[in-house]
């Protein structure tokens, strides 16, 4: 989810670019999904095939299942009923879905809810489906979402992002844990602390404030069990890469009053991919403290550090991007490297004030360490000879951030009110370096389709940090959803935000400061077809900190104000029993930044996404089940200046994506769960002038998993293969940047109850 390198500070985290306009239909869909290759062929039909029956399916069941209707806060009355208050995590379903319905999610300014009653598009991943996926980031976990572009993986490149709608997912302001802010500057947050991760797509001003219109991703905490957990498991990654982890949760004292989770994680060895190793560590530990019967207090510590080595930033091309076939795949050299290691604390207070009001109030620090020592390389010409510059620096991020928040709910005549009042105070400060190694260090030429070793410089060792940046931000926000009947409401939101970005120079003064009071509305009429279904009118604004231009432009290091998004959304959810569908026809209006013909990094303009998100899920039978999605989408550069840009296709988005994923549980061999997934990625560009371009990919994947007993506790065996066909691609995510996809990869682990 880079720095000031090719690409600087906030400006290289915020960039745009433009392609051409118009998303191709059904039919021309098709052809051009036509591979060379049988298997690709194969897949891509099993994708459409894979879409089209889940939403099939879904309009199947709803006509002809009448669904028992679940209330939603069933889980909170209980609670209430014998006067405990309990921490707001997420509920999950019972039964043989478990890995796939996920009930509540944080809806940040508007609290905790079903995902089904909220009138955006939100979805979430719980920890079994991540162990089932064996997902290692959040990547792999939202993999078969067809939003979800993949912009980078974190094998050969320093971490692993995406982008949602074909806007990428702020590193600095869209990632949160249990709903408050969080750094990720590139750099992966590991799966194993976390019960669930969930998505929210699109505009997120009210909920959370400032951010990009790439969504949010909110990981939400493991917390104590009521019954003892004692779990371990050991994992293995091809090519000789082994990890061990431990899960450990339980209650304790009087009453059971205290309770704790604690996660640990080693990871180390040679991954598949040539010249590279990944060494990485991970502990956290959860705590809670029931004071009173309507008052818990809890806190949270946590700690994750990753190495890897040879390690790329980034690829640039003069020309035309080659086939990836034919590039090797030993790009990087040996002793590049990469690092990453961050801190995060929390505590918070939940009450419960009566049946109807609750409230809390909770306080997250976060600090990410980065060490650079990564190679970017810029090819020069179409026989891919390239210059390959090691950038090595250091930088530092550290966030505080406050929240308090009142929900209740009460009735004014025939309405029905649900209301949500909150205030939160917030700070970023960032370390950059002023040492000679983050200008870059020539290592020397060599060649893509035969690449050398290359000298080792030892130089741009000399770091020089510096505090470069501060953001502040203070606000106030309110939301009240009114149920006008048992079928309609309309949810009226304000969020009031005192933005301050402040910018130094390397000796420590002020050189540029931004001051924002916005007010971010949104606003959304919600129809209920049932208590389990939800079509909805929705409408958001959001502002995002500014764009700077980075070290290879020559405006370097200049800065620009906030830009604005809106979001208009038509959609219908539905969250069943044995099936599930989410459909939305968006519209993004998002400010434009991007570099220039002239190497200027400018913000001129608007970038407009617009298009279809399908996806569902859905029961067939008794043993398979199905999943799949489709995204349509049309991107251009508007009322833009430059000639060039103007009217093109914004960079890194691709026309479509189609997912589908099928599992089996097998009836010869009880425990047996047999899975196949698939992924195609349209066409995508690679610069805001749309010069030079990627192709479409696909990968598919294969995964088992087999759960037995073994002298009276469970274990579980998985086991998969990634891009099986060894699909050699590219990706693309900054202006003008293009990353290696990663090699087939074969994985496994064993977990066991103790």
């Amino acid at each position: 989810m880079l720095h000031h390198r090719p690409l600087a500070g906030r400006g290289s985290a915020r960039p745009r670019a433009a392609h051409e306009p118009t998303p191709r239909l059904a039919s021309s869909l098709c052809a051009t999904l036509s591979p060379s290759s049988i298997s690709r062929a194969v897949a891509g039909v099993f994708a459409i095939c894979a879409a089209s029956l889940t939403l099939a399916s879904g309009s199947a069941h709803a006509q002809q299942t009448a669904q028992t209707a679940q209330a939603p806060d069933a889980q909170a009355a209980a609670n209430a009923s014998q006067g405990t208050a309990v921490l707001p995590t997420t509920s999950v379903s019972a039964g043989r879905d478990d890995d796939i319905r996920v009930e509540r999610v944080s809806s940040g300014a508007l609290g905790t809810r079903r995902a089904v009653d909220t009138p955006f598009s939100v979805v979430a991943v719980n920890s079994e489906q991540i162990k089932n996926q064996m997902a290692q980031t959040a990547t792999d976990a939202f993999k078969y979402d067809p939003a979800v572009t993949t912009l980078s993986e974190n094998k050969r490149n320093e971490n692993s992002y995406f982008a949602v709608r074909g806007m990428r997912v702020d590193m600095l302001d869209g990632t949160k844990i249990d709903g408050q802010n969080f750094v990720s500057w590139q750099a992966d947050i590991p799966l194993e602390p976390f019960e669930q991760v969930e998505l929210l797509k699109g505009l997120s001003g009210f909920m959370y404030g400032f951010g990009t219109p790439g969504g949010i991703v909110n990981y939400v905490l493991k917390r104590p069990t009521d019954e003892p957990l004692r779990q371990f498991s050991v994992g293995y990654e091809a090519s000789n890469v082994w990890s061990e982890k431990l899960d450990l949760g339980g209650r304790f004292g009087p009453d059971n009053r205290f309770g704790y989770r604690l996660n640990i994680v080693n990871e180390e060895g040679n991954t598949a991919e040539p010249n590279n190793h990944v060494r990485r560590k991970t502990i956290s530990l959860a705590t809670d403290f029931r004071v009173t019967p309507d008052l818990t207090w809890s806190a949270d510590i946590a700690y994750w550090k990753r190495q890897t080595t040879g390690t790329l930033f980034g690829m640039s091309f003069a020309e035309a991007v080659p086939d990836a076939n034919k590039v090797a795949r030993n790009l990087a050299q040996p002793f590049t490297y990469y690092e990453t290691d961050s801190l995060t604390a929390g505590t918070s207070l939940d009450y419960r004030i009566n049946d109807q009001w609750k409230a809390n109030f909770k306080y997250r620090f976060a600090r990410l360490n980065r060490l650079n020592g990564d190679s970017f390389l810029s090819v020069l010409n179409a026989a891919g000879d390239y210059a390959d510059t090691q950038y090595k620096w250091k930088t530092a991020y550290y966030y505080q951030a406050w929240d308090g928040m009142v929900q209740g709910k009460f009735t004014t005549g025939p309405l029905k009110h649900d209301v949500v009042f909150g205030v939160a105070y917030q700070t970023q400060v960032k370390l950059n370096d002023n040492g000679i190694g983050g200008n870059g260090i020539a290592l020397g030429t060599s060649n893509i389709y035969n690449p050398s070793l290359l000298p080792n410089q030892d130089i741009g060792l000399d770091y020089q940090p510096y505090r470069s940046e501060k953001i502040s931000q203070r606000a106030i926000f309110a939301s009240d959803t009114v149920g006008i009947t048992s079928r309609i409401s309309v949810l009226a939101g304000l969020r009031y935000t005192q933005f301050n970005d402040t910018l130094y120079d390397t000796a420590g003064q002020t050189d540029t400061t931004y001051r924002a009071k916005p007010v971010s509305p949104t606003v959304a009429l919600m129809y209920k077809t049932d208590n389990d279904s939800t079509a909805y009118v929705s409408y958001v604004e959001s502002l995002e900190p500014g764009g700077s231009a980075s070290i290879t432009n020559v405006n370097f290091p200049q800065t620009f104000g906030p830009l604005t998004s809106k979001q208009y959304e038509v959609g219908w959810k539905a969250d069943k029993q044995t099936w599930g569908a989410n459909l939305a026809l968006f519209r993004v209006e998002r400010g434009y930044g991007y570099t220039n013909q002239a190497n200027y990094y400018v913000q001129d303009g608007t970038q407009r996404f617009q298009g279809l998100d399908a996806s569902g899920w859905v029961r067939l039978a008794h043993d398979w089940r199905l999943m799949g999605g489709v995204l349509l989408l049309n991107t251009k550069a508007v009322d833009v200046d430059d000639p060039s840009v103007a009217g093109k296709r914004i960079f890194a988005t691709p026309r479509y994506v189609v997912t589908g994923r099928v599992e089996y549980d097998t009836p010869f061999v009880r425990g047996l769960t047999l899975a196949a997934g698939v992924k195609v990625t349209g066409q995508q560009e690679v610069d805001a002038a749309n010069t030079l371009s990627i192709p479409a990919y696909t990968t598919i994947d294969l995964s088992a998993k087999y759960a037995t007993r073994v002298a009276g506790k469970s274990v579980v065996f998985r086991a998969a293969i990634n891009n099986v066909t060894d699909k050699h691609y590219w990706t693309t995510t900054y202006n003008g940047f293009v990353l290696p996809g990663s090699t087939r990869t074969f994985l496994a682990s064993a977990t066991m109850d103790f």
